[in-house]
């Protein structure tokens, strides 16, 4: 049996945005464009358009059309907080796809958005975390010295912080971390097929080993619709 055709269509539409005939951030034509170009009925295409806003593909706002805001269906990574173990599970199952990395010192910012110290080098890793062949965050990592050594482990798979265990024998005891929201710019957006201006969650980590002082820090963004923190509350006594 034959699916609708308004399946039929959003089938087409989908793939049409996977190949990057309609990229993230472009507009899809209007519904009786649609439905003049593939032969149906405008109440078809607006079923098809339906759907597509159902997988998270398109956003319609009155008066701006319909964009295209992902080039695949987002599948939101559900991040549980519980403790130390389930945030390095994040790093074990969110894949780093290294981008670029330096030795060099921080900036005044950056040292005082991670409390790290200016007078010594770190390495920055900024990198895609993937779940799912879908990015799900663009991180900036910060290790400080004596750890920058493990430059030349990064791309294998491992996270970070196994990396700083197995070399050097550091490990986190205790975790800060800030969780705030934002808007996507316009960079970042297009790094993570996402589109700009959408809203987006960002994590800063804060790693410290058990004497306290800090062996690793990471700044994430994660677009909207992408990233859940679940947490479950239960009264004591």
């Amino acid at each position: 049996m034959a699916a609708p055709r308004y399946r039929q269509l959003a089938d087409t539409l989908r793939s049409a945005i996977a190949r990057g005939d309609y990229a993230v951030g472009s507009q899809l034509p209007p519904e009786l464009e649609l439905a003049e170009t593939h032969g149906v009925s405008r109440h078809t295409a607006r079923d098809a358009i339906r759907l597509l806003t159902e997988a998270g593909l398109i956003a319609r706002r009155r008066g701006a059309g319909t964009t295209v805001i992902a080039a695949a269906s987002p599948s939101a990574y559900v991040q549980p907080l519980g403790g130390v173990e389930d945030l390095m599970q994040y790093a074990q199952t969110a894949k780093l796809k290294v981008l670029a990395q330096k030795e060099r010192r921080l900036t005044p910012d950056e040292a005082a958005r991670i409390g790290g110290d200016v007078e010594r080098a770190w390495l920055v890793i900024d990198g895609l975390r993937i779940a799912e062949a879908l990015p799900l965050a663009l991180s900036r990592i910060y290790v400080p010295q004596p750890f920058t050594g493990v430059a030349g482990d990064l791309g294998e798979g491992r996270s970070v912080h196994a990396l700083l265990d197995e070399r050097f024998g550091v490990a986190a005891g205790r975790i800060d971390q800030e969780i705030t929201a934002e808007l996507l710019s316009a960079a970042d957006a297009r790094a993570l097929k996402a589109e700009a201006g959408g809203a987006a969650l960002r994590t800063l980590r804060r790693y410290h080993g058990d004497d306290g002082a800090l062996i690793l820090a990471s700044d994430s963004v994660h677009p909207g619709g992408r990233f859940v923190y679940a947490m479950t509350y239960r009264r004591e006594g």
